[in-house]
């Protein structure tokens, strides 16, 4: 996460994570079809945009079990 003494800052910092309603729909998607990748963006999303914990701490899960996945193939 962004450390920055004014929120403002990090929250701006943390824009670039940001994904649109059709984008979280093809993350979803393609996550659910083993993209690693795809489970990351939908991890960072909701852990450092949205503040959803719970459904970022979910996405980093498959995220780590899909790219140890990959690494074995």
């Amino acid at each position: 996460m962004v450390s920055c003494k004014r929120a403002d800052h990090a929250i701006m910092g943390n824009e670039g994570l940001r994904l649109t309603p059709e984008e979280i729909k093809t993350s979803e998607d393609a996550a659910s079809q083993g993209d690693a990748a795809a489970a990351k963006k939908l991890w960072h999303h909701y852990e450092f945009v949205v503040y959803d914990h719970e459904k970022g701490e979910m996405w980093r899960e498959k995220y780590e079990k899909l790219s140890k996945g990959e690494t074995k193939k």
